[in-house]
């Protein structure tokens, strides 16, 4: 928006504003001590004067007396110093004065010699500054609050761009979407409940052909969350590099988070290591338990594990193998899923949870066991605003021989 110009703004100000603010006090000062309409004129007149002197010398007062109080008080937008405010009403009385003065000599001699005269000097001197003051600060709080609005928005639109950054970041901090190999097929999705989260989910090539999955849900929302989930991603990759079982890796990440962790935060994990000849170890740290659905036949939990990591340091960790035959899935996802709610406060619920992952695991490809569950949640909450981010790993094993339908 084009700034006014110095001189339309000095022209409204002491021109403009003095002839419309003369009006209401030539009227109320007829009324109050006219004898007749015909004198309205010459209390217009009166008036007039008084709202132009009053104007001069408070722009007197914004320029060459504020700025030096302001410096006095520091710089910056900030509300009004008691200071300023008396600077102003010291203005507008001593304009009052002058006006007082001018009226006496020129339209009105001897207008301020008696006791009346001296009471309408008053109700002048008192009405005018209070007006004054009143329309100053007015416009002054008007532009501050126009500035803090402002500043408001831009901080916001700031903000949400850096959010979107850090979205865009943390996005590419996951795995792909989908990914496959000789003896397996895999595919997963983390979606957080606001612009960034505090799940997420990674896939590890370890030696001997053997491949690692992890998911890992922090605790909080929001950066902060998220911050600490770039943190433990880092931490886990650093670790599995030696290709130990997922029990001994959980133990060391939890030392080193335990290091380098925010107090009171922590963070769950489930942690399976897929073998080329089908042999599934599992660990957790507090997390929900890895579900494994047969192709054929009801699903399992690999419940064995530990305490959440990050919050103990010589917390020890169960682990736990079974032999996957070609065609079993492993699902591994955080409470976001079972937490999700509609919009009568009913959430997803264990049991339904249990009932999709069974069903959706009978799907062709990893992939689309994975729109499946998202599919079922995101109908169930039917546009309800999510409580907690959303994490789902889906794994097919194929076998040795390649790909192998799902379907039974």
């Amino acid at each position: 928006m084009a700034s006014r110009s110095p001189a339309r703004t000095y022209l409204v100000r002491l021109v403009l504003r003095p002839v419309l603010l003369a009006v209401p006090f030539a009227f109320f000062n007829g009324i109050l001590f006219g004898e007749s309409w015909k004198e309205l004129p010459a209390f217009y007149l009166a008036s007039l004067v008084f709202a132009f002197v009053i104007s001069l010398m408070i722009e007197a007062n914004r320029a060459w007396v504020l700025p030096r109080l302001r410096a006095a008080g520091g710089a910056g937008k900030r509300p009004a110093h008691p200071l300023e405010i008396a600077s102003f009403a010291l203005a507008a009385m001593v304009g009052s004065v002058i006006a007082a003065a001018i009226v006496h000599v020129t339209i009105a001699p001897g207008a301020f010699g008696s006791g009346r005269g001296i009471l309408l000097f008053l109700v002048f001197t008192v009405l005018f500054t209070v007006l004054f003051l009143a329309v100053i600060y007015w416009r002054r709080t008007q532009g501050l609050l126009v500035q803090r609005i402002r500043e408001e928005a831009e901080t916001t639109a700031r903000e949400e761009q850096e959010m979107k950054m850090a979205a865009a970041v943390q996005k590419a901090l996951l795995p792909p979407r989908t990914r496959s190999g000789p003896t397996y097929r895999s595919a997963g999705a983390s979606i957080p409940c606001r612009t960034i989260g505090g799940d997420f989910f990674e896939t590890f090539d370890l030696p001997g052909g053997r491949l690692g999955f992890a998911l890992g849900d922090v605790a909080g929302k929001g950066p902060s969350a998220a911050i600490l989930a770039g943190l433990v991603q880092g931490v886990f990759a650093s670790h599995v590099a030696d290709g130990d079982g997922p029990a001994a890796t959980l133990t060391r990440v939890n030392r080193a988070l335990c290091r380098r962790i925010v107090e009171s935060r922590f963070v769950t994990l489930a942690y399976v290591i897929l073998a080329p000849d089908g042999t599934l170890g599992s660990s957790s740290a507090g997390h929900l338990p890895a579900y494994v659905v047969p192709r054929e036949g009801d699903g399992q939990f690999l419940e064995k594990g530990g305490l959440l990591a990050g919050a103990f340091e010589n917390a020890g960790y169960e682990e736990e193998a079974i032999a996957l035959q070609p065609g079993d899935t492993v699902l591994l996802y955080s409470d976001g899923l079972a937490d999700a709610e509609n919009a009568s406060g009913e959430q997803f619920g264990d049991g339904r949870l249990r009932s999709l992952l069974r069903e959706a695991a009978r799907a062709d490809s990893p992939e689309g066991v994975l729109d499946l569950v998202l599919e079922s949640v995101r109908s169930f909450v039917a546009g309800h605003p999510p409580a907690d981010d959303i994490t789902l790993l889906v794994v097919r094993y194929d076998g040795a021989g390649g790909s192998t339908s799902g379907a039974g």
